[in-house]
């Protein structure tokens, strides 16, 4: 393992900027006390050599307090761990095999190692765990910001590149909030003035029939019993939530590019800058197959190590790859299928909802409460599925016999996060983009059909309501999960003697009985984020609160996963890292999806594109009066099929069932939107990232001063040791 070390403080810093006055004067208020997060100085770093007389040279200039600092407690915590996994039986116990690695050993396995910086009686870490535990695993400090080389020196890197993301995400956040905020405020005021809401509450709408929503049994219905729907719909279905789309679409890469930014700064900060994630140590659980099944595998020489090593050939490894591609995409499927059967029984639902509640005093609220039960419903069936992808994806990565921790993570990560997509997001996208595409005119229909279509307020406001009830009910399953595992605490506790026996027991033999933290447990706070994310970009058109929905949960997320990691977990190997790894690519592949997404919203489900047309083609201006009645398509009674009622659909269609001319405008200028609109915002994308580095030019001429230091005392140490030997001759 190679670790960086200081080995010189950098003077003659240069002064800061008035733009670093200003962002430091405004974030004194959010600021912890320095005693908790004081500023590091600058030092100059290098790996570590027994060669490079500068290390003896500071090391030996620092006083006794300094140099029981010089590692940090994860450095420390780290360096054990490394001489524990790195030694071998025969160093123990002369009886086992030699160089068998202990944690394949016969007898004597360490179940688990608990840092001696824990223990009672050693001064450093015990104040640091105290000081996290008072003011940042608290709900009191969520408008503060983190002591994040606080929370990086006690539980390492890794963790604390997650607290990192979370706590930029949520800066990011605010701006897009107080935005979405405004729109609300904008579409909820402007609601009822508008003119489609007009039509359908008014004179128009009580004199129009409207054909019946489902067969045989369901009667014609008014046009303003959609009164309250449409009006609803109306506050998310307008023009400033496409400005709204443009600009979470925007927002989307530059939060990527500004964290790529952020991400870098702390990886110089954190001497992660030229970690190797290839100088890991081999996985346990692989060496452990190895010594399973050595003579199954091949002997390989290493020109490093100059050894031969039993390595499993990659011949071996292809079936169990295939074999993970054949599950993931059946898999897939199986969720498309299995959501598209839900989506079928709900539809189901919806229409048996919609005719008991014909006759009933909720009679105008009824399709918003069938919504929002479906929606219910659907949220159940996701939750259901989510555990078992997790299980899945988990069996079929320890098949593939993973060399390294990091490799097995990001195989890992890959399946979750394709099974969980499917089972999150095929519903948005069935109703973003299938629902009420498929009717067609009356009498086409048998009595066992069950196409649904879209409310006389369309689509839109259907998703905005699927939005609300995933992102709040995920919040809820989780604060209800954090509230069974403390309640559980609390039962232990009392079971074995309550808080005088806990405070009998020593700080180790507390630590001994948490949990441990495995690989799923980060992956899935990391999922819950890119969900999220998802839910905030690829939606943003259907939902303007998402981003306030979203910070108001991360903000109480953040503490209650600090406060887990903390108090519920064991003290996690801290491991070295060099950012979110894998999650960097699947956030911004998101990001692209998101202007993708956003811009066929707003040309097929929102109302947008066919109000722009109704204006230009009917020269009405900026007025859309008659708007609705120019949407609706005529159908005489006289033309009913017997045995079947028509299910009820707007079409730009004549009266006689073939599209007219309007309608292959609209359709092209739905088309020419997605385009246009794709086009522009890639450019200024690409723009962006042309424009930002994804390492700050300070970051950068310190790297560059660095590696020059670093080369010129490696130099010195080398002519100096052979000055030394030619004196000596």
């Amino acid at each position: 393992m190679q670790m960086k070390l200081r080995i010189e403080k950098i003077e003659n810093q240069q002064p800061k900027s008035y733009w670093r006055r200003f962002n430091t004067w405004w974030k004194k208020t959010f600021l912890l006390h320095s005693e908790l997060a004081p500023e590091d100085l600058g030092y100059y770093t290098a790996v570590c050599s027994s060669e490079t007389a500068r290390f003896k040279h500071f090391f030996g200039g620092l006083s006794d307090r300094e140099k029981n600092s010089y590692f940090t407690a994860a450095e420390r915590s780290l360096l054990t761990y490394e001489l524990l996994s790195r030694s071998h039986a025969n160093d123990f116990n002369d009886d086992h095999e030699e160089d068998e690695p202990i944690q394949n050993a016969p007898t004597k396995i360490p179940e688990g190692t608990i840092p001696l910086s824990n223990i009672a009686g050693v001064n450093m870490p015990v104040p640091k765990m105290s000081k996290l535990r008072k003011d940042w695993a608290t709900l009191c400090q969520c408008f503060k910001f983190q002591p994040l080389n606080l929370v990086r020196s006690y539980i390492g890197e890794k963790l604390a590149f997650y607290f990192a993301f979370i706590g930029f995400y949520n800066q990011m956040l605010i701006p897009a909030a107080f935005v979405g905020l405004l729109i609300f405020i904008y579409g909820a005021a402007s609601a009822p003035a508008d003119h489609a809401t007009i039509d359908i509450c008014g004179s128009f709408g009580d004199s129009t029939y409207m054909c019946p929503t489902c067969n045989q049994i369901c009667p014609f219905r008014k046009l303003s019993d959609s009164c309250v729907y449409s009006t609803v719909s109306r506050v998310f279905d307008n023009a400033v939530t496409v400005v709204f789309a443009v600009l979470m679409s925007l927002w989307a890469r530059w939060f990527i590019e500004l964290w790529k930014r952020r991400q870098s700064v702390l990886r110089y900060d954190w001497d992660s800058m030229d970690f190797e994630g290839n100088l890991e140590p081999t996985r346990p659980e692989y060496e452990t197959e190895i010594e399973k099944h050595r003579k199954k595998y091949l002997k390989k020489y290493n020109p490093l190590t100059k050894e031969y090593e039993t390595v499993i050939q990659m011949k071996k490894r292809l079936p169990f790859y295939l074999v993970a591609i054949l599950v993931v995409l059946i898999t897939v499927l199986k969720t498309v299928a299995i959501v598209c059967t839900a989506l079928f029984s709900i539809i189901v639902y919806r229409v048996k909802m919609n005719y008991i509640l014909k006759e009933t005093s909720v009679q105008a609220y009824a399709s918003i409460i069938i919504t929002i039960t479906s929606a219910i419903m659907n949220l159940i069936c996701t939750l259901g599925l989510s555990v078992l992808y997790y299980r899945l994806a988990k069996k079929i990565t320890d098949l593939e016999h993973h060399n390294f921790q990091s490799t097995y993570d990001g195989s890992l990560t890959i399946k979750i996060y394709i099974f969980q997509f499917a089972n999150y997001y095929s519903s948005f996208f069935y109703i973003a983009f299938f629902k009420g595409r498929f009717n067609t005119y009356p009498s086409q229909y048998g009595s066992q059909s069950f196409d649904e279509p879209c409310d006389p307020g369309g689509c839109l406001l259907e998703l905005s309501i699927q939005l609300l009830i995933f992102m709040i009910g995920n919040q809820i399953v989780n604060i209800i999960a954090q509230l069974v595992w403390v309640m559980r605490d609390i039962s232990a506790c009392a079971c074995c003697g309550g808080s005088s026996n806990k405070n009998a027991q020593k700080q180790w033999e507390i630590d001994k009985n948490l949990d441990d933290i495995d690989s799923i447990t980060l992956i899935d706070e990391y999922i819950t984020l890119a969900i999220q994310f998802g839910f905030v970009t690829l939606f943003a058109v259907a939902f303007p609160l998402a981003p306030l929905f979203a910070l108001l949960n991360n903000l109480i997320e953040l503490r209650l996963d600090a406060w887990k990691f903390l108090l519920k977990y064991r003290r996690p190997i801290p491991y070295k890292a060099s950012g979110i790894g894998i999650w960097n690519d699947i956030i911004s592949g998101v990001s692209y999806l998101a202007v993708l997404t956003n811009g066929v919203i707003i040309a097929w489900t929102s109302q947008f594109v066919t109000e722009v047309a109704y204006r230009s083609i009917q020269s009405t201006g900026t007025s859309l009066g008659g708007y609705v009645n120019w949407t609706l398509a005529y159908f005489p009674i006289s033309d009913y099929n017997q045995t079947v009622i028509w299910i009820f659909v707007i079409q730009l269609v004549h009266p006689y069932y073939s599209e007219r001319i309007v309608y292959w405008n609209v359709l092209a200028a739905r088309l020419a939107f997605i385009i246009v609109f794709e086009h522009i915002i890639y450019v200024i994308v690409y723009s962006i990232q042309w424009l930002t580095p994804d390492v700050p030019k300070k970051i950068q001429c310190k790297i560059i001063h660095e590696r020059v230091f670093d080369q010129r005392e490696r130099w010195t140490s080398m002519n100096n040791a052979r000055t030394e030997r030619r004196k000596s001759t």
